[in-house]
C-alpha cells in the first residue's frame, strides 16, 4: 500500500511540473498592444499555430526551469522514500529474520521459531527455516534420546564388566573343583604373612585311582578330602589351598615350628587311618607332607621337603638348609643352564658306537650317542645331564641338535645308523616337522633306524603309531631299545611293527653266567626269529658275552668289546678289527 501511495504522489509531482511549465508557456506567449483610443495596453490572444510560428521563440527557459526543479525535487521526494519504504517492507522484516537465526545459533535453541508473516519470500523462508529448526529439533531429540540409552547402556555394561572381573579375578584365584583358593592365592597370601608356616600334602598313587576308578571317582575322592582338612584346620583358623591335581597347602601366619608340625603329623595319621568311600567300596588313601616354616622361598622350600619325604618314605619332612634335595635342585639348574649354552654355542657333540653283525664281523651299523664339551674342553657323558633333561621341555631342542648333526654327518656315508627318541620327541612338534623335512629331503631315509624304549610309557599311543607310519612311509625303520627292562610285552613288539629288537644289557650281561638269563634271552630271540625281527644284544663287554650272544642267535652285537662310542667311525679306527682278530 506504501509503495502504491508513494508511486501515486511521483506521478503527481511530475503531472504538477509539467502542468506548471505549460502554464507558464502560455504565459510568456501572451502579447500585449496599446491601444490608440485609450491609451491603455490590451491582451491580445493568438492562436496555436501562430504562436508556433510567431513566437516559439518566446517560450520562456524560466518555465522549463520550473519544471525540471519540480521533477528533480519529486525525484528527490521519491529516492528518499524508497529506502525508507524498502527498509519498513523488505529489510526489516529480513532483518528480523537474521536477528532471530543469531538468536537460535548462539542459544541452540531449536524449539524457537522465525515469527515472519506475510506471503512473500522472506515469509516463505520463514517458514521453511520454520520446518527446518523443527526437524533439527526433532533430530536432536532422538539424539539426545539416543546418547541416553548409550549411557545407560554403557553404564549397563561397566557394570557387568566390573561383575565379571570380579568373577574372573575370584576364578583366578580359586579352585575351580573344590572352590578353595588356588596356588595363585597362596602366592598373594604368603606375601602377607610375617612367618609363613606352609605344608604342602601329596596325595601318593592319585593317578592309579583315575586310572583304576575313573576320573570322576578320583573328583569325588578330592573333593572329600578337602572337606575333611577343612574341617580339621578350621579350629586354629588356617587356610587351605589346591596346588594341583593330587596336592594341597596348608597356610600359618606364624606359631611354633614344633607345635605346627607335631599337628601336621596328627593330619597325616587322621587321613590315613580313616577309609573314604570309592563306589561304595571303603578305600585308604596315603599322603606325604612336606613342610617350610621361612619366609625366603616357602613354596619351593616346602616342595624340596615334600620331595625327600617321597624319596624316603618318610610321612612328613620339615626343610632345612642341610636338607640333600637342596644341593639336588641347586645341580639340576646348573646342568640345564650348562646344556642351554651348550646348544646356543655350539658344544653339543655327537658320538657314534658300533654295532656288529656276528655272521660277517663287519660295522654296519652305528647307535648315535650325545655328549657335551664342556668349556674347559673336557667331554661330559650324557648320564651327568640327560636323566636331568628328560624332565625338562629343553630335551626336544637337544634331540633337534643331534638330528641334524647325525644326518650330515652319514649323508656321505653307505652305513646305517640309529637315533633314541623318547615320548617327548614324538609329542613334540618341532621334532617332528625336522624328522620329516630330513627324511624328505636327504637320500638316506632308508639307513635311518629310530629306536623307542620298550619300557617307557606313551600317554597316547596312538601318537606314536601315527609317527610310525609317517617315517615308514619315507623307508625308515623302527627299533625297540632296552627290550626285557621293562613289561618285555610282545603284543607291544607287534603293534609296532618293529624291525629290531635290542635286548636290554642287564640280561645280556649275565648271559655267559647265569642260565636263567640265558633262557630268557634264548625265548626272546626265537620269538623275534619267527616274526622276522632282527635281534641286537647290548652291553657285550667280554669275549664270553660275544661269543655266547653268538651262539644264541643274535643278529647283532654293541658294547665296549666290540668298540667305544667315538667321533669317528670304525672304518677311520680299525680298533674293533684287531681286537676280534679280523682280517
Amino acid at each position: 500500500m506504501l509503495v502504491i501511495v508513494t508511486f501515486g504522489l511521483f506521478i503527481f509531482c511530475v503531472y504538477a511540473s509539467l502542468h506548471y511549465s505549460l502554464d507558464q508557456q502560455f504565459e510568456e506567449k501572451q502579447i500585449f498592444i496599446k491601444n490608440s483610443a485609450t491609451g491603455r495596453y490590451e491582451n491580445l490572444a493568438l492562436t496555436m499555430p501562430f504562436l508556433e510560428e510567431q513566437h516559439l521563440h518566446l517560450v520562456g527557459r524560466k518555465s522549463i526551469y520550473y519544471g525540471a526543479i519540480l521533477i528533480l525535487c519529486s525525484g528527490l521526494i521519491f529516492s528518499f522514500l524508497l529506502p525508507m519504504i524498502l527498509e519498513k517492507i523488505v529489510f526489516r522484516r529480513l532483518y528480523s529474520l537474521i536477528r532471530s537465526i543469531v538468536y537460535i545459533t548462539k542459544t541452540q535453541d531449536l524449539s524457537s521459531t522465525l515469527c515472519v508473516s506475510g506471503t512473500d519470500e522472506i515469509a516463505i523462508l520463514a517458514g521453511e527455516m520454520n520446518e527446518m529448526l523443527l526437524a533439527l529439533s526433532n533430530e536432536k531429540m532422538l539424539r539426545q534420546q539416543a546418547l541416553q540409552e548409550v549411557q545407560e547402556l554403557n553404564k549397563s555394561l561397566e557394570e557387568r564388566v566390573q561383575e565379571k572381573a570380579i568373577q574372573l579375578k575370584k576364578q583366578m584365584y580359586t579352585d575351580q573343583l573344590t572352590t578353595t583358593p588356588n596356588r595363585l592365592q597362596l602366592n598373594e597370601d604368603m606375601k602377607d604373612a610375617g612367618k609363613p608356616h606352609l605344608a604342602i600334602i601329596n596325595v601318593e598313587q592319585f593317578r592309579t585311582i583315575n586310572e583304576f576308578y575313573g576320573y570322576q571317582a578320583g573328583d569325588d575322592l578330592l573333593l572329600e578330602l578337602a572337606e575333611r582338612l577343612i574341617k580339621l584346620i578350621e579350629p586354629y583358623h588356617y587356610n587351605l589351598y589346591r596346588l594341583a591335581g593330587d596336592e594341597y597347602a596348608i597356610l600359618a601366619n606364624e606359631g611354633n615350628e614344633k607345635n605346627f608340625s607335631d599337628w601336621m603329623l596328627n593330619i597325616h595319621n587322621v587321613i590315613e587311618k580313616v577309609p573314604f568311600k570309592i563306589h561304595g567300596h571303603s578305600s585308604y588313601l596315603f599322603v606325604t607332607i612336606g613342610i617350610a616354616i621361612t619366609k625366603d622361598k616357602p613354596l619351593e622350600k616346602a616342595q624340596m621337603a615334600l620331595e625327600y619325604a617321597r624319596q624316603y618314605c618318610l610321612p612328613l619332612k620339615v626343610y632345612h638348609d642341610d636338607l640333600p634335595m637342596r644341593e639336588t635342585h641347586r645341580n639340576n639348574l646348573y646342568w640345564i643352564h650348562e646344556v642351554q649354552d651348550a646348544i646356543q654355542e655350539d658344544r653339543v657333540m655327537v658320538y657314534y658306537q658300533p654295532i656288529m653283525n656276528t655272521l660277517t664281523f663287519e660295522i654296519s651299523k652305528y647307535e648315535v650317542l650325545v655328549r657335551l664339551l664342556g668349556r674347559d674342553g673336557q667331554v661330559i657323558s650324557p648320564g651327568t645331564f640327560l636323566p636331568i633333561i628328560k624332565k625338562t621341555k629343553l630335551y626336544p631342542r637337544l634331540t633337534e641338535v643331534v638330528l641334524e648333526k647325525s644326518f650330515t654327518h652319514f649323508a656321505d656315508k653307505d652305513v646305517d645308523f640309529s637315533i633314541n627318541l623318547s615320548a617327548a620327541d614324538i609329542l613334540d612338534h618341532g621334532v617332528q616337522e625336522l624328522i620329516g623335512e630330513l627324511l624328505e629331503d636327504s637320500c638316506i631315509a632308508k639307513r635311518v633306524t629310530f629306536e623307542f624304549v620298550e619300557s617307557e610309557e606313551f600317554k597316547n599311543p596312538e601318537d606314536l603309531s601315527f609317527f610310525i607310519k609317517k617315517i615308514k612311509a619315507f623307508g625308515a625303520k623302527i627299533a625297540i631299545d632296552d627290550f626285557g627292562s621293562g613289561y618285555s610285552n610282545f603284543a607291544y613288539i607287534l603293534n609296532m611293527g618293529a624291525h629290531y629288537i635290542k635286548i636290554d644289557g642287564s640280561l645280556i650281561s649275565e648271559i655267559g653266567t647265569n642260565p636263567a638269563m640265558v633262557a630268557i634271552v634264548e625265548s626272546i630271540v626265537y620269538f623275534a626269529k619267527q616274526l622276522g625281527i632282527r635281534t641286537i644284544a647290548e652291553y657285550v663287554s667280554s669275549e664270553s658275552i660275544f661269543l655266547e650272544a653268538k651262539r644264541i642267535g643274535l643278529d647283532y652285537v654293541q658294547g665296549y668289546y666290540i668298540g667305544k662310542p667315538s667321533p669317528i667311525l670304525v672304518e677311520e679306527n680299525k680298533f674293533c678289527y684287531v681286537r676280534l682278530g679280523v682280517s
